[in-house]
């Protein structure tokens, strides 16, 4: 009876452990099923949405957001900025993720919001520059005092004028890229900018701290502006850095050195101009457009900005700098900068360069943004022949043409030796120049006032006040032409 019994029981544990087992899968996979549904989240159409749009949408569906710029374009209008673009691990709008998991979004550049030089006093009043701080002082004697532009450079480099004197400034606490003798992206929009805004000031004000002067004799000054009579001051170093026309290179110690470090952050966090964006006005091209001399000569306000390509027989050189002569005769000035290969560069070698960038340099066209990697040597041991020119044939076509001028008067040798003032039969005038690079003077030539000589070499134009962004009015004037003596045994004293 006691078997009978025991054997019952067990059957009936046994039948509901099955039951209950069968319970049990049935509720754990009705719960995966909701689990699963519940999971999933459909990515939603974000054409057109900010960061901030994009952040409350995604979060709001349970997602984590990792961010990327797209840079692979250029933007034209403010509208463009701050946008989404895509997806990114190649998701569209309307695939579904995991509930929690994160989501790449790439969006254009964001709005530049600048909080720091429109509104110094509020940040810190003690920075905050005030009349009391310059009535009665001058920057070269005390450090501080009210100027006048003489000449705009570039975004980073002005000249400027107190009494008598003029003077070179360079900013203090950033680095605008190269719009001169090198051409960066940026560099002109920089330049445009600083000029812009100097030129409608209503007051301008240097103020030197630290150094007065950086290695090659250029004053260094924080630049302030006030752009209307009653208006504060504004420091433009400061408002570079924040509008992202050049990144912080502010020293230790400055005064400057906490705020100028926050404007650089809130930029970079942008990405925009120096920090990423494409500038629209600079060619990214590694190679050019391919062209001669002549026809680039012929030419050249065309091609400022963009990459040409160039063959040439090189004439003569300054340091590393070249001077490049076609078949036709036409010439062009190129500047290597501080490369390591320039060895490649020797007089007589006829040379293919491309991804070269036209500019001026006060008024004298160039080629900058030289790279060894973009150079071929064609041939080597080539003699470039001279032409034979008076001064009735200074033109701009002939600014870097290796040429001959005969039978000229030295009237003066300026007191370091590198120049001569030359005159012709008809009492025309200008300069025969001597660079440092050459190691050459006018002693070492054994020149002297009152010598008849007839010199060979680059024609050169310099002009202080030359202006770029006018060059299609400019009126290149013969005096300020220049012939570029390099060699000694391109000079004959005839008497």
């Amino acid at each position: 009876m006691l078997k009978k019994l025991s054997l019952l029981i067990l059957i009936v544990f046994l039948i509901v452990g099955v039951i209950g087992c069968t319970n049990t899968t049935s509720t754990t996979e009705s719960t995966t099923d909701t689990t699963t549904s519940d999971s999933m989240v459909t990515l939603p159409d974000l054409t057109g949405a900010s960061r901030e749009t994009i952040t409350e949408t995604l979060e709001g569906l349970g997602l984590t957001i990792k961010y990327f710029f797209d840079v692979s374009k250029v933007f034209n209008s403010d509208a463009e900025y701050d946008k989404f673009v895509k997806y990114g691990s190649d998701l569209v709008a309307g695939n579904k993720v995991l509930n929690g998991s994160e989501v790449r979004v790439y969006t254009t550049p964001l709005n530049l919001e600048p909080i720091y030089y429109n509104n110094l006093s509020a940040y810190d009043a003690t920075l905050q520059l005030i009349e009391s701080d310059y009535l009665n002082k001058e920057f070269i004697a005390d450090g501080i005092g009210v100027v006048t532009v003489d000449r705009y450079v570039d975004g980073d480099t002005t000249w400027f004028r107190s009494g008598s004197q003029t003077f070179s400034v360079r900013y203090l606490g950033i680095d605008t890229p190269e719009s001169t003798a090198l051409y960066e992206a940026w560099g002109k929009a920089a330049a445009k900018y600083t000029e812009d805004k100097l030129k409608n000031a209503h007051t301008i004000v240097l103020q030197a701290e630290g150094e007065r002067q950086d290695g090659n004799g250029r004053y260094l000054a924080w630049v302030w502006y006030r752009p209307t009579a009653s208006s504060n001051f504004i420091l433009l170093n400061l408002e570079l850095v924040e509008l992202a026309y050049s990144k912080n290179k502010v020293s230790i110690g400055s005064k400057f050195i906490t705020i100028l470090t926050l404007a650089d952050w809130n930029a970079s966090m942008t990405r925009r101009r120096v920090w990423g964006e494409l500038d629209p006005a600079y060619d990214y091209s590694k190679t050019g457009t391919q062209m001669s001399i002549q026809y680039l000569v012929e030419n050249f306000d065309t091609y400022v900005g963009l990459k040409v390509v160039i063959t040439g027989t090189i004439t003569r050189m300054i340091g590393d700098n070249i001077y490049l002569q076609d078949e036709s005769g036409f010439g062009v000035y190129m500047y290597a900068g501080f490369n390591n290969s320039t060895v490649l560069l020797q007089i007589g070698a006829n040379v293919t360069i491309g991804a070269l960038t036209p500019t001026y340099y006060s008024g004298s066209p160039q080629l900058s943004n030289f790279r060894t990697a973009n150079l071929s040597v064609n041939s080597t041991d080539n003699v470039v022949t001279p032409n034979i020119i008076t001064y009735n044939d200074f033109s701009f076509n002939r600014i870097g043409t290796f040429v001959t001028l005969q039978n000229l008067t030295i009237t003066y040798i300026n007191p370091a030796k590198s120049s001569v003032t030359v005159k012709d039969s008809s009492n025309n005038t200008f300069t025969v120049r001597i660079d440092d690079a050459t190691l050459l003077n006018a002693d070492i030539l054994g020149l002297k006032v009152g010598d008849v000589i007839t010199v060979s070499g680059p024609l050169g134009y310099y002009d202080f006040d030359f202006d770029s962004s006018n060059h299609a009015s400019y009126i290149y004037n013969k005096s300020k032409f220049q012939l570029m003596l390099t060699l000694a045994t391109d000079v004959i004293i005839i008497e």
